[in-house]
């Protein structure tokens, strides 16, 4: 794997020279013919996947997480933390994964994915915000200072994407680090996002499960 020049001029914008990695890209966005049709897509796809959090009425939730219990409270709590440590990895990370990519077609569908990444840290924004009493925001991203659990799984994560970061050459290294991506997106977030859908199951929560 090799740095990315930012603009290179002797390189083409061909459709059948294209490759997703290792190419000879100009790094133009040049989308009239693409190599990669299922690119544009799936970035169709994920701009029809946009909202909008605070447009979703989360006024239920004050009262429903007033009453939840101290054990559903503290997991609550504890799994809105895990999210937001995940997206916010993300948007510093998913740079650094894109870097070797030489497709324009493939480029913008990461870039989308970044966007999309900024947009979640707002949605726990806007929950902490409505339904967290104010003396206890700041808890929720410190978290991982006091539960021994949820400080284990950050460093895990982190610590699989960080030799790529350190070394952007690497090969084995960027391997990893696109296993740990899956990883992340296809099991952590999945294992936090059961924690709202079963509180909704019971009525409870419902705007934070929407979200």
């Amino acid at each position: 794997m090799r740095s990315q020049l930012l603009f290179n001029s002797k390189g083409t914008d061909e459709k059948n020279k294209r490759r997703i990695f290792d190419g000879n890209s100009t790094n133009l966005i040049n989308l009239n013919n693409v190599r990669y049709e299922w690119a544009n897509r799936l970035y169709d796809s994920m701009r029809e996947n946009i909202w909008i959090p605070k447009k979703i009425d989360l006024t239920g939730d004050i009262n429903d997480y007033q009453n939840l219990t101290p054990t559903e409270k503290t997991a609550y709590d504890g799994v809105l933390s895990f999210l937001i440590f995940l997206d916010s990895i993300q948007v510093q990370n998913i740079p650094h994964l894109k870097s070797p990519v030489t497709a324009p077609e493939v480029h913008i569908c990461i870039s989308e994915q970044l966007s999309q990444e900024a947009m979640h840290a707002v949605s726990y924004q806007y929950i902490i915000e409505s339904i967290i009493p104010v003396d206890k925001r700041q808890d929720i991203y410190d978290f991982w200072k006091t539960d021994k659990v949820l400080k284990e799984r950050i460093e895990h994560i982190t610590n699989t994407f960080q030799p790529f970061v350190d070394d952007e050459t690497n090969e084995e290294n960027y391997f990893k680090a696109l296993v740990a991506d899956y990883a992340l997106e296809s099991l952590y977030f999945y294992n936090g996002f059961v924690m709202f859908y079963c509180l909704t199951s019971r009525h409870l929560m419902n705007g934070s499960a929407d979200i």
